[in-house]
């Protein structure tokens, strides 16, 4: 059984591969306003300061989970360091966005090592939160 959620901007899609990991499909033209907006290094570190506070929150001992391309507004990848447990996008969809091909109207980021539901749901909180503070964190 195939189970997806809209929200917002993005689509959750659990894929089972007899562990927890899962994906997630983020609107296209979303994903090219977040790299079209450039914002300081202070604003990401900002961001990453809200994500420590909801690690925090969640029992989850890791600092600044986000990674940002350059500077700008988009995020490649989820960082929770632990055991190299992360939600990320690939280089060629970076590069695809940045030469504006359109491959799909989707940006997919794929979760690893994911071994329990804690830490699938803290990268799902930690996405959920950079989609839900986009605008006021590009905004000027």
């Amino acid at each position: 059984v195939f189970y997806f959620i809209i929200m917002k901007k993005t689509i959750w899609t659990p894929r089972l591969y007899g562990r927890c990991d899962f994906g997630v499909y983020l609107d296209r033209d979303f994903a090219k306003e977040m790299f079209q907006s450039k914002v300081p290094t202070e604003r990401q570190t900002r961001m990453n300061e809200l994500a420590n506070e909801e690690l925090k929150r969640l029992g989850t001992d890791w600092l600044n989970p986000y990674t940002f391309y350059k500077d700008s507004c988009f995020i490649t990848q989820f960082y929770i360091g632990q055991n190299g447990v992360w939600l990320s996008t690939n280089r060629q969809t970076i590069d695809n966005l940045l030469k504006e091909k359109e491959s799909s109207k989707l940006i997919e980021y794929d979760s690893h090592n994911i071994d329990t539901p804690k830490q699938a749901y803290v990268l799902m909180a930690l996405f959920d939160k950079w989609v839900e503070y986009a605008d006021a964190f590009k905004s000027d």
